[in-house]
């Protein structure tokens, strides 16, 4: 739904744009009428766009009159590279197409405009457009506009508006399965596969931004930019392979690890012999298709057979997800190379959107799923470890901490144990039920707890027993009673039971720095608070 709204979105700002641009003949206008060509020395009226046979001439030359003194310095603009079009005024010549430094076929020029410049004087000029039509049955003419660079501008994004849609969504994807990436890592649930779909994305778009008309129109038809989306293209299955590997238990299958290197292979070898001038890369193109075909036909073979062996939920959305985006590409393969329609890397994009969408989806389900269980088992742990009264951590919570502290008791400066005991308890109970002594006990756990925050952790061990430990304490064992004696006295003045707490505390190492044993250490600390617990019975005598 969010991808969905992402694109009604999109379409409705370009839609909006559209209908707001002016239309006036000082913006952007089409020259269709006032065309005428040259045949057996007569003037035939011809209005654009035309279709025509082709017959034994090999140029087709359009001229047209109505040129004004307002068309002066604007930009006229029309799709002939495909003709290898040429624009001159009155017999100059302003606008010749060439390939010049990157060779395109036939379904590359479809797509490409050719723009020209009008020069400060076009009143009573002729203009004349130049095709070559060599070895067509027919050729077709589209149409002609004249306007303002910037409304040409527009007319460039609103003609690629919907591959800005699907660059867009795929861009708004990309960062959320990034976001998706980085928020399972800090949950502990790593899954390279989200990372792997957003740099697949990131490779689309980049392919679909390059392979557009706006692009060759923003760079001037610059050849890096050919480049660039041969090269995007190339790599496009390598994020994929890696995914496929990373599900399951897919990464026992070497021959992914083969088709991986075939892809750098395929595009550091083709990038080579394009340098040292053996090759274009328009002329290696049929060898990525195909292996784009072989590498598509290895991934299903091997989806199909590991769905058939384990049959997830998980393999079955992969293996839909993949049968998609192969019929796509092979429907924009076939329309490519058997029918030479330019609009094939349509088909094909609006399969990878589709094949990201389920495959994402896919994918966050089955990190919900992951997630959810992990999220349980360490609330199971957290439960196992903590005091349910008082939500401070229980006795198998110390007794683990003890095991880790005999292994790395090196580690620590000093760590000192503070042992604690409720006085007068057992009075409570048994004079005012053991309601009032929970009450109690809680009060003692949230005065411990205030007293030692920051400084370690505090457990309750037993009935109406508590420790704390401190590891590497910054404070004397008058200033940390001190702070006990505060909170005790503050929760004093608002209960209605009085409470009192011993204490005793032992440091893991003696003055001279000697570690002791961890039960000495313990036996130390609880014979210290029993010394204040008698030394307080009698002060309260």
């Amino acid at each position: 739904m969010m991808i969905l709204g992402v694109i009604l979105s999109m379409l409705l700002i370009l839609w909006t744009f559209a209908g707001t641009a002016p239309q006036s003949r000082e913006d952007l206008h089409e020259l269709s009428d006032g065309w005428y060509l040259m045949q057996d020395g007569a003037r035939v009226e011809v209005t654009l766009p035309i279709v025509r046979k082709a017959d034994t001439k090999t140029i087709l030359t359009l001229y047209n009159d109505s040129l004004t003194a307002a068309d002066a310095g604007m930009t006229l603009t029309t799709r002939g590279a495909l003709y290898r079009l040429r624009i001159l005024l009155d017999g100059e010549p302003l606008y010749e197409y060439r390939d010049g430094l990157f060779p395109r076929n036939e379904q590359m020029r479809t797509k490409l405009d050719c723009t020209v410049n009008l020069p400060g004087e076009t009143a009573e000029k002729n203009l004349t457009l130049v095709y070559e039509i060599p070895d067509r049955r027919e050729y077709q003419i589209p149409r002609v506009y004249i306007g303002t660079a910037s409304a040409v501008f527009r007319h460039y994004c609103l003609a690629d508006a919907f591959t800005l849609a699907i660059v867009f969504v795929m861009l708004v994807m990309s960062l959320i399965a990034v976001w998706i990436s980085l928020y399972s890592a800090k949950s502990g649930i790593r899954d390279r596969r989200f990372a792997d779909a957003a740099c697949f994305l990131l490779l689309c778009g980049a392919w679909c931004i390059l392979d557009s008309s706006l692009a060759q129109y923003l760079s001037d038809m610059s050849p890096a930019v050919c480049y660039l989306s041969f090269y995007a293209f190339m790599t496009l299955p390598i994020p994929i392979l890696h995914f496929v590997q990373n599900t399951g238990e897919m990464a026992r299958y070497r021959i992914l690890d083969l088709c991986i290197l075939l892809f750098y292979l395929n595009a550091a070898l083709q990038g080579l012999l394009c340098r040292l001038g053996f090759f274009e890369l328009i002329e290696m193109l049929f060898v990525t298709h195909i292996l784009l075909a072989v590498g598509a036909s290895v991934l299903c073979g091997l989806i199909i057979r590991e769905y058939l062996r384990k049959r997830t939920r998980e393999l079955l959305v992969v293996l839909v997800a993949f049968a998609t985006l192969s019929l796509s590409g092979v429907l924009a393969l076939l329309l490519y190379w058997l029918l030479g329609i330019p609009y094939y890397g349509l088909i094909f994009e609006c399969g990878i959107l589709v094949f990201i969408v389920i495959l994402l989806n896919g994918l966050i389900a089955t990190m919900a799923g992951t997630l959810r269980f992990k999220t349980e088992a360490l609330v199971y742990q957290r439960l196992s470890r903590e005091d349910r009264l008082t939500g401070l951590r229980n006795r198998r919570a110390f007794e683990q901490f003890l095991e880790t502290l005999e292994r790395e008791a090196g580690s620590w400066e000093n760590v000192a144990l503070v042992f604690m005991d409720l006085n007068g308890l057992k009075h409570i109970n048994d004079h005012f039920g053991h309601s009032a002594g929970d009450e109690l006990i809680i009060g003692a756990a949230r005065c411990i707890e205030r007293a030692f925050a920051g400084y370690g952790e505090c457990y309750r061990i037993g009935g109406d027993e508590f420790c704390a430990i401190l590891p590497d304490p910054v404070l004397r064992e008058e200033e940390w009673n001190a702070l006990l004696d505060e909170e005790i006295q503050r929760h004093n003045q608002s209960s209605r039971f009085k409470l009192s707490i011993a204490r005793g505390a032992s440091r893991l190492r003696d003055a001279a720095g000697v570690l002791k044993t961890v039960s000495d250490w313990k036996f130390e600390a609880d014979q210290m608070m029993y010394q204040d617990k008698e030394s307080r019975k009698m002060r309260e005598k």
